[in-house]
């Protein structure tokens, strides 16, 4: 098979970052990196109708579109691409160039109590990193996450968003390839949900992004002053299980390494008050103050909108199948 077949300059891109240019960073020299940096300004001056879908996101989540506000976006969302790339060659010691804890003896108080530690995250900042910090610092972790190319079907559907082709296909084989040599496990919707609760009652931790949209029940709730489809598994898990929910929050800085903000757990048996609890008094407040940091994966989600039934918000949905979601209180209005 020509491997460039239906290939275009994107792709080829793609593929020059993720394998040749890949394979000349080293670790051990974060200044590599840092010196790149400053290229997103790059990026933000080529994205313009992805900048104006942005400064809809940010007007409807918080208020208000500044021009900094974008900027700093598109600035977190260029570090954490370089920075995937270094995900398979980090070991404990150089993972702490790129990120450091704040609030780790939350996490150690939760997994003290033995029933496990379900860490619950939006998608901001540097997700990948997080992972490699944690696994790298000697605790078992599992990441449930969509991975591989989108189903045959939906690619068809939506070619320009999904499409396959040879090349997209070896990009994300070394991407998930990196990935998997760090010391964590990735589970996908195909496995089963006890897997979650086999790892949770070994007194392992799970993470789980609330605002993630993979999944089979989604239910419709206040988010950010908009009506917001999420899905509530990691609370029902919780609840059922009586593992505690652990808040992190991925902080990129503009100097230093990233930094890993673990939030106080929660924990109950009814999983609407958490789910209420966690939005309102962990998510909410954190994003408000680093909206920045949401603005690449608002946008994300708002460029696929029409994907399936359950975009995340409703206020953009091209029709009504969102409309058959729950609300949190149980209702269907």
């Amino acid at each position: 098979m020509n491997p460039l077949k239906g290939a275009s300059p994107k792709d080829l891109a793609r593929w020059a970052f993720w394998v040749p240019f890949r394979r000349a960073l080293r670790p051990e020299h974060p200044e590599q990196l840092a010196t790149l940096y400053p290229l997103w300004r790059a990026q933000y001056q080529a994205a313009r109708v992805q900048r104006d879908e942005m400064a809809k996101e940010m007007v409807l989540s918080f208020g208000d579109a500044r021009e900094e506000r974008l900027q700093d976006a598109y600035r977190v969302a260029f570090r954490v691409h370089l920075e995937e790339l270094l995900l398979g060659k980090l070991n404990p010691d150089t993972v702490d160039h790129y990120m450091t804890w704040q609030g780790k003896e939350h996490l150690d108080a939760a997994l003290a109590r033995g029933k496990g530690a379900i860490i619950v995250l939006p998608h901001a900042g540097n997700i990948m990193m997080m992972i490699a910090r944690i696994s790298l610092s000697g605790i078992p972790y599992t990441q449930y996450a969509a991975r591989g190319m989108a189903p045959e079907a939906v690619a068809l559907e939506n070619p320009d968003v999904f499409g396959h082709t040879p090349l997209r296909a070896q990009v994300r084989a070394a991407r998930e390839a990196n990935e998997d040599m760090l010391p964590a496990r990735y589970l996908t919707l195909e496995t089963p949900v006890r897997e979650l609760f086999r790892r949770l009652a070994a007194n392992e931790t799970v993470g789980i992004a609330y605002d993630g949209r993979i999944g089979s029940r989604f239910v419709r709730t206040p988010y950010l002053g908009r009506q917001a489809l999420l899905n509530p598994g990691a609370f029902r898990i919780a609840a059922r299980t009586g593992a505690a929910l652990v808040p992190i929050f991925n902080h990129c800085p503009t100097h230093g390494p990233n930094v890993c903000q673990v939030g106080e757990p929660l924990w109950g048996s009814d999983w609407k008050q958490l789910m209420a609890r966690f939005l309102t008094e962990r998510a909410e407040p954190w994003l408000r103050e680093n909206p920045s940091h949401y603005g690449i994966w608002l946008t994300h989600c708002r460029e696929r909108r029409a994907v399936d039934d359950h975009p995340l918000f409703m206020d953009y949905a091209p029709d009504d199948r969102a409309q058959r979601w729950p609300t949190l209180d149980g209702s269907k209005k």
